[in-house]
């Protein structure tokens, strides 16, 4: 082994006891050797648009439905539709026993052809006494009987053309027809059984006008609800969209709430009935704002860190009320301007007025 090869290890030897001697005099001296100035990341605060939106839950509903019921008491004699059929307007559901119906309105017909008739006869008789009783050939009061017997005749034609009518309409209400398109929701009707229009509705019928949401928010949320809002709900299956058609115009006086109404595309994941809940589009609002991570809070409320030239300098903000703010952003009404370079994060580990290198 050569003498350079024994020597270096005595020189590693060396500068680990130089090393040593060199930290034991600056603990014992007491030598305070400033720590290097911590890195930040920092931003540029800017106006922001800050989106916002509303959360509210309620219902779907049909755009349009309605009951329908008996216009006529009677015996059911045919339902022709099952619960869940499409219908088109004048279609018929069902129809009642006619077996006396029909036969009133033939009696009607009958009773107005003799009216007609007998109409007829006296106005003939009446127009020959007219003539007579003017020639003195016949007492005036025979003429009078004459004219009263021919006003009376055509008051019962109009009774029987009356009594006609009624028969008719009843004969007509005898078949339940659909007053619109679209699907038959419920069918509580049966062959045989007996109906009255003070009884439940027979069927309700749901429209092919679509669905509806339905929700109820806080007055002070009325105001921001606009028709053309885009809305969309949270279904199991997924998402639905609609729009907004406008909110109700009367708050309600004891629960304090109003109402809005937003028209759904069509989904077939969507039924009638259904409690969901849906986000309300409002739009944008362009704000001063800042990240959650940028605030640090203290015991006068909030400050942000400003950067200038290098040193750290704590500047309590106010915050402002966005309604709705739907962003990660926190909207600041006072404190900072467009421009300032603030810390976006660990702020609370520094001092007000510590030195910092900003990392981006």
């Amino acid at each position: 082994m050569s003498a350079k090869t024994l020597f270096r290890p005595a020189l590693v030897i060396a500068a680990a006891l130089v090393a040593m001697v060199l930290i034991l005099h600056w603990r014992a001296s007491g030598v305070a050797y400033p720590d290097p100035a911590p890195l930040v990341r920092v931003m540029t605060v800017t106006a922001q648009p800050l989106s916002t939106e509303l959360t509210a839950a309620g219902t779907v509903e049909p755009a349009v439905q309605v009951a329908i019921s008996a216009r006529e008491a009677g015996t059911l004699a045919n339902v022709a539709v099952e619960s869940g059929a499409h219908v088109v307007a004048g279609q018929t559901l069902a129809s009642f026993d006619t077996s006396q119906l029909a036969p009133a309105v033939a009696a009607a017909q009958a009773q107005l052809l003799v009216a007609q008739a007998n109409g007829a006869a006296t106005a003939q008789a009446y127009d020959r006494v007219a003539g007579l009783g003017a020639t003195g050939a016949i007492a005036p009061e025979q003429v009078d009987q004459r004219g009263a017997d021919a006003t009376a005749q055509r008051a019962q034609i109009q009774v029987a053309r009356a009594n006609l009518a009624s028969a008719q309409a009843q004969l007509a209400n005898a078949t339940i027809t659909a007053p619109m398109a679209g699907v038959v929701a419920l069918r509580n009707a049966e062959p045989g059984q007996l109906a009255a229009p003070a009884g439940p509705p027979l069927f309700r019928l749901i429209g092919d006008q679509g669905l509806i949401f339905r929700a109820t928010i806080p007055q002070d949320q009325v105001a921001l609800i606009a028709p053309g809002m885009a809305v969309e709900l949270a279904l199991p299956s997924g998402t639905a969209h609609g729009t907004v058609i406008g909110a109700d115009p009367e708050i309600d006086a004891m629960t304090h709430l109003g109402s809005l109404r937003a028209a759904l595309e069509p989904n077939p994941a969507l039924r009638p009935g259904a409690f969901v809940e849906a986000a309300i589009r409002l739009g944008s609002q362009m704000q001063l704002a800042v990240p959650q991570t940028a605030l640090v809070a203290d015991a006068d409320g909030f400050h942000v860190v400003l950067v200038n030239h290098g040193v750290a300098q704590f500047q309590p903000v106010t915050l402002a009320t966005v309604p709705g703010n739907a962003s990660s952003l926190v909207p600041i009404a006072s404190g900072i301007r467009s421009g300032d370079v603030i810390v976006m994060q660990n702020g609370a580990s520094l001092r007000d007025g510590q030195t910092v290198r900003p990392a981006n």
